[in-house]
């Protein structure tokens, strides 16, 4: 698998289809106020091959479409929210309870969440980290919900991309889109670490710092989503074709 050809072609199909394109950008930012359902739908067409980046159109199939990708990530999830609710469900009932005798009881050894299913709900976090990319670009080009749950073929797949391929993808691009944001974010937080020791700040002018980055951070949503998504389907198209 060539890396930089898939970064370099995940680049410029976001650079082509974003970040030139000021019309479809603003309307991805207004997809993403919109709980992030149409974002999901944009998200489908670019799983489904479309190239040039499409446009940002038929706002009811980007819903429909945005929230079915939704309930098959969310259906992802139970696992790792059951063994949650069993591992921290009573402590958290307790705390969220506000009475002394409660917390006081929250600290006890009794309420020791049990290692072993932590580490289990890491390990299925692990496991669906690896599966849920390609069961998501699976349900966009076969629009079926049992292939986005069919894991022997899902495995089949990957397989054909090659383990360390993928897996090397995936931490590429992790560290591609993490490290901007940790940039930015620790830039944040030392701007406004220096500035409230320098200048006496009001509350007003620190919810309008928080304010700020937020919307930095959604201004630059459209580019980290357009550009992992390219980059995953260049890496799902990467396996031999299925006959």
């Amino acid at each position: 698998m060539d890396f930089g050809t898939i970064l370099d072609d995940a680049l410029a199909y976001t650079k082509q289809g974003v970040f030139e394109n000021t019309n479809r950008w603003l309307k991805l930012i207004i997809a993403i106020l919109c709980h992030g359902i149409p974002t999901n739908g944009y998200v489908m067409r670019i799983y489904r091959g479309e190239h040039p980046a499409p446009e940002v159109d038929n706002w009811g199939t980007l819903f429909v479409d945005g929230l079915k990708l939704m309930i098959v990530g969310l259906i992802y999830t139970i696992p790792v929210f059951l063994i949650w609710t069993i591992a921290y469900g009573s402590l958290f009932l307790a705390l969220l309870s506000g009475s002394a005798d409660h917390m006081n009881s929250a600290m006890m050894p009794g309420w020791t969440p049990n290692i072993g299913l932590v580490l289990l709900m890491y390990l299925i976090e692990i496991v669906l980290g690896l599966i849920v990319p390609v069961a998501l670009i699976r349900f966009a080009r076969t629009n079926s919900f049992s292939e986005a749950f069919n894991v022997g073929v899902i495995l089949y797949y990957i397989g054909k991309i090659g383990w360390i391929n993928y897996i090397i993808a995936l931490i590429l691009v992790a560290l591609v889109i993490g490290i901007p944001i940790a940039i930015l974010v620790l830039g944040f937080i030392l701007l406004g670490g220096i500035t409230m020791f320098m200048f006496k700040v009001s509350t007003i002018a620190i919810l309008g710092f928080i304010c700020a980055f937020v919307l930095i951070i959604l201004i630059l949503s459209p580019l980290f989503t357009v550009f992992q998504t390219r980059y995953m389907t260049r890496v799902y198209d990467s396996a031999v074709p299925e006959g």
